[in-house]
């Protein structure tokens, strides 16, 4: 049996607000609401026994698993297939000055994402492509320690497409599948079938 939790990074500019913008790539810092996001889900996941921690390399995600792995005395694993879509062009971009700049694109890839990307970036099904190794690795990692859960920080659509895969859902439908920032979930593996016991537990931010 293996357990792995899945967290969301803390806040950055342009993830919530009346301005919302697609970051992707874009190597972010926590904001100070984002800091305070990360100590939350760390004393969150201080009482768990967890022998790993994988991260996105980007800072925003790296950031909030070090908070996350301090008590636990780990050092973060990080990795660049763990990253958020490539948003090309659109990164740093609202939706609406994407419609005016790139409505063919925002169109199309509203109507089929998975294989359809962003103006210069990648599909979701590119996403996974890429990240299906890393999550492979994490999984036979975790699987040799069976005592020890493990963790991995990531973004926004790496955890919705990942979470479509393990529920055997068309990546698709990725948009039914809501994560906060800092949002907790937990999937379970045990004799080769996944077991989603949490998605976007947030009651440790208390209206952070």
């Amino acid at each position: 049996m293996s357990r792995i939790f899945l967290v969301r990074h803390g806040e950055v500019e342009g993830n919530s607000g009346a301005h919302r913008t697609f970051a992707g790539w874009a190597d972010k810092p926590l904001t100070e609401r984002g800091e305070l996001q990360a100590q939350a889900v760390a004393n969150r996941l201080a009482r768990e026994t967890i022998g790993l921690i994988c991260s996105s390399d980007l800072q925003r995600a790296r950031r909030t698993a070090e908070r996350i792995a301090a008590p636990h005395k780990l050092q973060v694993r990080t990795d660049a297939a763990l990253r958020e879509v490539n948003y090309g062009q659109w990164e740093g971009l609202s939706e609406s000055e994407i419609l005016q700049n790139f409505a063919a694109d925002w169109n199309a890839r509203v109507e089929d994402p998975e294989t359809n990307a962003p103006t210069g970036g990648e599909s979701l099904a590119d996403l996974w492509r890429r990240l299906e190794p890393a999550w492979r690795s994490l999984v036979e990692q975790t699987e040799s320690t069976p005592e020890y859960a493990s963790v991995l920080v990531a973004h926004n659509g790496t955890i919705r497409v990942l979470l479509c895969q393990l529920l055997g859902v068309p990546i698709r439908h990725f948009r039914r599948i809501h994560c906060d920032n800092c949002g907790l979930c937990l999937v379970e593996r045990k004799n080769g079938s996944w077991t989603i016991l949490k998605i976007n537990e947030t009651a440790h931010l208390g209206g952070i």
